[in-house]
């Protein structure tokens, strides 16, 4: 049963590392070469998700099925990210480019970053999975990290064509979790 746990947890941390990484590549676009935030961030979520890998071989916490849960609603949330911005990527975190266009549909009716919110959820499901209090450490810092970078995307759109537009949806959508306000209205 204790294998089947760690098996469980471990595949879906796994799939969510693999199509976190396949979207750098596959999904994302960039204006020239991988910003030098971008590269830290990938740097440090490999190193986070290394350190998952270890603490889960060490065994898996009594709340593994809050992890688990976690990291399908990650993918759920990724995904559906992704089939919304299939047509319009966004560029990479980190780049210098200027937003031309605005996205409310999709999850975007409900938070402004739901990639970020997709990455919060698995790193909080690693930590959730793993034994102690230094597993909160990765969720925190990359916390951190993805505040830092939506903070910066933010400022972009205030500083473009589109910035009465986007002062708008910021009033409507949350940044990382949905106000009340926009469940209720759906």
């Amino acid at each position: 049963m204790h294998d089947m746990m760690i098996a469980t947890t471990g595949f879906f941390g796994a799939a969510c590392f693999a199509a976190f990484s396949w979207g750098i590549k596959g999904h994302f676009r960039s204006t020239g070469t991988m910003p030098a935030g971008m590269r830290l961030t990938s740097a440090l979520s490999f190193s986070g998700f290394l350190w998952f890998l270890w603490h889960l071989a060490q065994g898996v916490a009594a709340s593994w099925p809050a992890a688990v849960a976690l990291f399908a609603g990650s993918l759920c949330v990724f995904f559906w990210a992704i089939q919304t911005t299939r047509r319009t990527p966004p560029t990479l975190a980190f780049d210098t480019d200027q937003p031309s266009f605005l996205l409310h549909q999709g999850p975007y009716r409900f938070v402004r970053h739901p990639f970020y919110l997709a990455y919060l959820m698995f790193w909080v499901g690693t930590a959730a999975a793993a034994h102690g209090l230094l597993a909160w450490f990765a969720p925190a810092l990359m916390a951190m990290l993805y505040f830092h970078a939506a903070t910066r995307e933010e400022q972009k759109f205030a500083m473009s064509e589109l910035a009465s537009a986007y002062a708008a949806y910021r009033a409507k959508a949350g940044m990382f979790l949905p106000r009340p306000s926009s469940l209720l209205a759906g």
